[in-house]
């Protein structure tokens, strides 16, 4: 296989980045087309990428045999239903985060790409990003010896919710299912394992006119004794700097490792005001998008080649969703909630 052919589903910000990503990586990957709910947003991402299709029939997309695999980066309630129209297809799978709406679709969605011998990835671009590999590198070498306790933040501005009327507890199961699965699944990667029990506390505490839970804190308790808190929100002012201001720190018997991905390198200063910006997941480099999305992107291109397993698996993508959805029984019940 050459370049292998990819079909791009949803047109947004992520497919866009997607696309970006793939086009960087033009000697390995093809961007077949785009499909979009909306026949004329996929034909405008299709000449705005310089692609041969845009259509709003996901069978005419899976249809084509130029497409060896797909990207879905559409809203949430639909990743289920795509996903396993893809691998029925005979389409390679990567879905972005969150995997499902719930457990139950993850489930549904593994076994669709199991029984047609297609790969399922979910996107979760930090596992990808330097800085958390760099981390994970160095507790697997013993540096800091077992990870004891960690501390994880994840926090946008209100902004990004505004207008997205998808973004709804009904649609999204709200900020820790939507955005949370991030950093639920870095922790599980960096504990070694799934927690035993976890604990939530959420809700809309500070957005309005839309039904999404924009608040959340939750810890976890791990099989050896481990713990680990999240501290997870949408509900920063519109002027915060920063689009994702997110971080780490791992505690263990001998050290601790603080990744501060808010703490740009790269700060811009114009008449608009002050920002930061993310020098290191979607970077614009000379050969288009770089970072973390497109060592994703290429993960997934050599999972296709090799026939090898991915790193984030649906196994992943379900796990993060089964951790989210305790969570918000334990806030519902006000007790632990074990797994």
């Amino acid at each position: 296989m050459n370049q292998i052919g990819i079909g791009i589903v949803g047109a947004g910000k992520a497919g866009s980045n997607f696309t970006r990503a793939l086009q960087s990586l033009s000697e390995q990957a093809r961007v077949i087309g785009f499909c979009t709910a909306h026949g004329e947003t996929a034909r405008e991402a299709a000449r705005r990428f310089e692609v041969e299709l845009g259509t709003d029939n996901l069978p005419e997309l899976l249809g084509s045999p130029d497409v060896d695999a797909v990207i879905v980066a559409s809203p949430d309630r639909f990743h289920c239903p795509q996903v396993i129209a893809a691998a029925e297809s005979g389409k390679h799978v990567l879905c972005e985060k969150p995997m499902a709406r719930n457990a139950e679709e993850a489930e549904r969605m593994i076994a669709a790409c199991r029984d047609n011998g297609v790969i399922l990835m979910v996107g979760f671009t930090d596992r990808f990003n330097q800085p958390c590999l760099e981390a994970k590198r160095r507790i697997e070498a013993g540096e800091i010896g077992s990870p004891r306790m960690i501390l994880a933040r994840r926090c946008h501005p209100r902004s990004v919710v505004r207008g997205r009327k998808w973004l709804n507890d009904r649609e999204t199961e709200g900020v820790l299912s939507y955005a949370g699965t991030h950093n639920i699944d870095l922790i599980c990667w960096y504990m070694g394992g799934t927690p035993e029990r976890v604990h939530g506390e959420m809700g809309q505490l500070i957005l309005t006119g839309q039904d999404f839970t924009d608040c959340a804190v939750m810890t976890f308790k791990f099989p050896d004794g481990g713990i680990a808190v999240l501290y997870e929100t949408f509900a920063y002012p519109d002027n915060y700097p920063h689009g994702v201001d997110r971080s780490l720190e791992i505690l263990g018997e001998r050290g601790v490792i603080k990744i501060d991905l808010m703490s740009q390198p790269l700060h811009i200063h114009t008449a608009a005001g002050f920002s930061l910006a993310d020098s290191l997941t979607w970077p614009q480099g000379s050969r288009g998008l770089e970072g973390a999305l497109r060592a994703e992107v290429e993960h997934f291109l050599d999972c296709i080649r090799q026939g090898s397993t991915p790193i984030t698996g649906g196994e992943e993508g379900r796990l993060a969703i089964r951790i989210a959805a305790a969570a918000r029984r334990a806030s519902e019940s006000g007790r632990a909630v074990r797994l």
